[in-house]
């Protein structure tokens, strides 16, 4: 039995079609039962539990051979301490862990997990790797991974209605950008042969660097629109757009922290890149494959 927390969210649900692909039995986790039925359909077992739920979760953790664990990736908008929030998912899923004695976790964590504070959110990630750590006999590898391609799909609405790519970040930062399907397949992988002991890292760089300002010129390239740029916003700039968008002081403060943190390369990777940490999904292919689709939902929805 497999267990898969965040089913339904970018990872997880890769991760849940890859083992149900390779005919292993498969529990995914969720808030909603409706969401979780096409991995029903498929043959996977159900099971509705908020990741604070600690009665809950022990009884889906029970018999697991592997449990793939993350936070969740997205910040809630609203929050007044997210970080809190964080805490008490990680109590929730440790304490459950232990008690139903599973043997083997596979984590979602992030580039900059290796940093106690200064990285917003981040540093959730650097708590959860610590609690799992501490687990005693619990073999668990923590997959630190790269820029998602996929934050890039908030960049659409920019360009439909001003031609152009905006955002906090510095123009010519590289970032290891990696696309979310390569983080579910190695996940599953590493899941299925269970070929870690003790507690392991491995980083993620993806299948290239890019800056920014590179990103955006391929994602023109594509769309046959060569003058599609980045512009670099100031922080007032971007709390504006963000208090327009309903999000709290509070996390307009971690969304900036994450962004000098990057601009100022405290968040970065430890290793150089190489075959081994260098993922197959290129940028060309996510903006065929997932760029180019979702910017044509959503341009016809206008």
């Amino acid at each position: 039995m497999y267990v898969i927390t965040g089913a339904t969210g970018r990872t997880g649900s890769i991760v849940a079609n890859y083992l149900l692909d390779k005919g292993q039995t498969v529990r995914v986790i969720g808030r909603n039962l409706e969401r979780l039925t096409p991995f029903v359909r498929k043959g996977a077992e159900p099971f509705v539990s908020e990741p604070t739920d600690e009665a809950r979760l022990i009884e889906a953790f029970s018999g697991a051979e592997a449990v793939y664990v993350m936070l969740q990736p997205n910040y809630i908008i609203t929050s007044n301490d997210f970080p809190a929030y964080q805490k008490s998912v990680i109590s929730a899923i440790t304490s459950t862990l232990e008690q139903a004695e599973v043997k083997n976790v596979v984590s979602l964590s992030s580039w900059g997990a290796d940093k106690e504070k200064d990285t917003g959110p981040v540093t959730g990630l650097h708590l959860l790797e610590q609690r799992l750590n501490q687990i005693e006999q619990l073999n668990v590898l923590h997959l630190r991974s790269g820029y998602f391609m996929e934050n890039l799909l908030s960049q659409i609405k920019n360009i439909i209605f001003h031609n152009v790519a905006r955002g906090p970040f510095l123009p010519d930062v590289q970032f290891p950008m990696i696309a979310t399907r390569d983080i579910g397949r190695i996940a599953g992988e590493a899941m299925l042969k269970r070929n870690y002991q003790g507690q392991q890292i491995r980083e993620l760089h993806g299948s290239c660097d890019l800056s920014m300002s590179e990103a955006v010129k391929l994602i023109g390239k594509a769309f046959d629109k060569p003058n599609l740029n980045y512009i670099q916003t100031t922080e007032e700039e971007a709390r504006k757009e963000m208090r327009m968008n309903g999000y709290s002081e509070h996390i307009i403060g971690l969304v900036l922290e994450t962004t000098r943190a990057l601009n100022t390369k405290h968040i970065r990777m430890l290793e150089q890149r190489t075959f081994e940490n260098t993922s197959s999904t290129s940028f060309e292919t996510f903006i065929n494959e997932v760029f180019i689709p979702q910017y044509e939902k959503e341009a016809a929805q206008i």
